[in-house]
């Protein structure tokens, strides 16, 4: 197998694609919060996905729409702070999913991966860690919204979830947040050519 990285490096490919596919999987799961709608039905939230969640028929009753989707528009989404978070989250996740492609190809081909690039890869890592975590300090600002007080209570308010709970996805990107650092210290010892090794 012809490669530029090292053992270490070999261990950075193989950790960024986890980290990538764990970021993309809490991300897009709508698992954030789970909460109680109308003491009939669990639902669940991230910031633009849900799960189960009220409809007003045309008769004008209450009907709970027991699936789960993301809400029709941007601007639907009922949270300035979860629009923010959003952003933030998805442009982390796209960060760490192209690190991950360019650290795979250099599994198998060589100067794909140097020194100088590996260095990028990682503090492009470190980045998608930062946005990863202000995604998700952000995130509990809109907890104050009127979907979250339908299945949380009244008492539910910005860093206070009232009644829910945090649920599995917020694990899982908390998990991407400490793989994708480790990525980033990894990714000084991943390749075994240096820059000026391309010119020889």
């Amino acid at each position: 197998m012809a490669t530029s990285l090292t053992c270490v490096g070999i261990f950075w490919a193989l950790l960024s694609f986890t980290a990538a596919i764990s970021c993309f999987t809490g991300f897009y799961l709508p698992f954030w919060i789970k909460g109680r709608l109308l003491d009939k039905v669990d639902a669940y939230f991230s910031t633009f996905r849900r799960c189960n969640y009220p409809k007003i028929t045309t008769l004008g009753e209450v009907q709970i729409i027991e699936e789960c989707g993301r809400y029709s528009r941007f601007a639907d989404i009922p949270s300035i702070w979860w629009q923010i978070s959003t952003i933030l989250v998805g442009i982390a996740s796209a960060l760490s999913l192209l690190v991950s492609i360019t650290a795979l190809a250099a599994l198998c081909l060589t100067y794909v991966v140097h020194d100088g690039t590996a260095r990028v890869g990682g503090a492009m890592q470190l980045l998608a860690c930062l946005l990863l975590v202000c995604g998700l300090a952000l995130y509990p600002l809109g907890w104050d919204n009127k979907e979250i007080k339908e299945s949380c209570g009244d008492s539910a308010t910005i860093y206070n979830i009232g009644t829910c709970e945090v649920s599995w996805s917020a694990y899982i990107l908390t998990s991407s947040i400490v793989l994708l650092f480790l990525c980033f210290c990894l990714s000084f010892c991943a390749s075994r050519y240096k820059i000026s090794s391309f010119g020889s």
